[in-house]
Order: C-alpha cells, then sequence, then structure tokens
C-alpha cells in the first residue's frame, strides 16, 4: 500500500546553514537537488530534484551527454568521478548548459 504524499519533482529540505535559492544541493551520496527558494539554517524548504536548470560549465557538451558536477568548481564537467548530475538537453556553446538533473544515468558497457 502507498500514500500520495507530492509530485516527486521536488522535496523538502532541512539545511545545516543557510541555502540560497538556485544554490545546488548533494543529497546523500549522489541525490542531484536545487534550492527552490531561501530556506533558514535548520528550516525546511524545498528543492527540486527534477527539471532542466542552467549551469556554469568551462566545457562543451552535445545534446544527450552525461553531466557532473564538480562541487569544488561549482560546475557541470563531463568528469565521470564527479557527483552524477543529469543528461544535457541542448548542445551548448557557451559558458552555460542546460541539464535535466537525475536523469537516468547512461552505463557504458553494460
Amino acid at each position: 500500500m502507498a500514500t500520495y504524499k507530492m509530485s516527486g519533482d521536488m522535496i523538502d529540505y532541512t539545511p545545516g546553514a543557510i541555502a540560497l535559492g538556485g544554490a545546488v544541493v548533494v543529497q546523500g551520496n549522489d541525490l542531484m537537488s536545487v534550492v527552490v527558494s531561501d530556506i533558514t539554517a535548520t528550516g525546511t524548504g524545498s528543492v527540486y530534484i527534477r527539471g532542466v536548470f542552467e549551469f556554469d560549465t568551462s566545457e562543451t557538451f552535445a545534446i544527450g551527454a552525461n553531466a557532473f558536477w564538480d562541487v569544488a568548481a561549482e560546475e557541470i564537467t563531463s568528469t565521470d568521478t564527479d557527483i552524477y548530475a543529469g543528461r544535457v538537453t541542448e548542445a551548448n556553446t557557451g559558458s552555460t548548459v542546460r541539464v535535466s538533473i537525475n536523469f537516468k544515468h547512461e552505463v557504458t558497457g553494460s
């Protein structure tokens, strides 16, 4: 049996420090999320876990490419040792890229 709670595009989040709207938060080992609007320290707010977001990047991507989040640089990379973020939704040529977060990770060699 299951009880409906929410659509699943957003979930509740309680930060240990102030979380500003638009900030990227990685929960657990690899749940990519984006803060909806400012959340006070220990307050509860919402984070997106699905959707297409525009992120900073210093790389060029093709549509459909796997995208990873570099926590230290705070940008999307193609480095698969970074945290999986999602899939690129349109090719980029500038300093930003659009990514559908938490989109199914393509595993090569299986």
